[in-house]
């Protein structure tokens, strides 16, 4: 079944049931099965311990053991499940989230500036002015994290910034084995399952599409999964997304009018708080 089909089928179930399409965590599972509401930061960490190494089951932290480095203003790691938001938010109130990617050295902060989409290009999660810049999402983004696209954006340039790792996708090998990431919010948490890693390649992705829409939804699907990049690396099974989903793209920042993207869509939902409308 073409996407042509498969949204008219959708569509005819939806009319049937509801006067408005309502995207909740049910629905977004899809085929991938009811979203996993109880993954807690606990859970998360003895998940990664038992499959990934990087954290012991037993609450020891650290890539096989070693300990990990505190990342955070209050010296959090979500690798020993540990964020402060209360603290966070006391050295700056912009934060509000925390990305950890397990197999990289990818645990910040998320911030989103009140005041202009690239104040934090240049300035750091405390607020302060710094190249290094910090991990952030802009305005049109909602920080619950119920877009049908999030865009969290960060520096990639040199092995020092905070997403070089992003990098690590492109090794076929390491983009099979590592298939999640994860997304602590101050009353839930969030997660991510990995399914495209390629260069972007255009405007940028935020605005490129209306996503308010299902129509601009479906175009940036189609565009996906229609892009043949030398490099691109897509997991299987998951071509069949549609925009009922919700996705977060790890965007970096590429010279040249690139940009490296690593894509995961939802599958935990810890609290069952991520819910949207669609418009047609």
């Amino acid at each position: 079944m073409n996407r042509l089909d498969k949204k008219a089928a959708f569509l005819l179930a939806c009319m049937a049931l509801l006067p408005m399409v309502f995207a909740g965590c049910g629905e977004a599972g899809g085929k991938y099965g009811e979203l996993d509401k109880d993954v807690t930061a606990a859970g998360v960490q003895e998940e990664e311990g038992e499959n990934t190494g990087n954290g012991e089951a037993d609450g020891t932290p650290g890539n096989g053991g070693e300990a990990q480095p505190q990342t955070g203003l209050a010296h959090e790691t979500a690798a020993d499940g540990h964020i402060d938001f209360e603290a966070l938010q006391e050295e700056n109130p912009d934060i509000f989230a925390w990305l950890y990617v397990p197999g990289t050295d990818i645990d910040s902060p998320v911030l989103q500036s009140p005041v202009s989409d690239d104040y934090y290009i240049t300035h750091t999660s405390d607020g302060k002015e710094g190249e290094a810049g910090a991990l952030y999402t802009e305005m049109p983004n909602m920080m619950n994290m119920c877009d049908f696209n999030t865009i969290i954006h960060g520096k990639d340039e040199g092995e020092d910034s905070l997403f070089a790792d992003l990098h690590l996708f492109e090794n076929p090998d390491f983009f099979a084995e590592h298939d999640k990431f994860y997304l602590y919010l101050q009353d839930n948490v969030l997660t991510y399952a990995v399914f495209a890693a390629y260069y972007d390649e255009g405007s940028d992705i935020l605005r490129r599409y209306d996503y308010t829409t299902y129509a601009g939804c479906e175009s940036y699907l189609d565009d996906l999964f229609g892009l043949r990049e030398m490099g691109k690396n897509q997991r299987e099974g998951w071509d069949d997304l549609t925009p009922y989903h919700f996705l977060v793209t790890l965007d970096g920042t590429t010279s040249d009018d690139r940009q490296y993207v690593v894509c995961g869509a939802l599958i935990g939902d810890a609290a069952g708080k991520i819910n949207r409308v669609i418009l047609d």
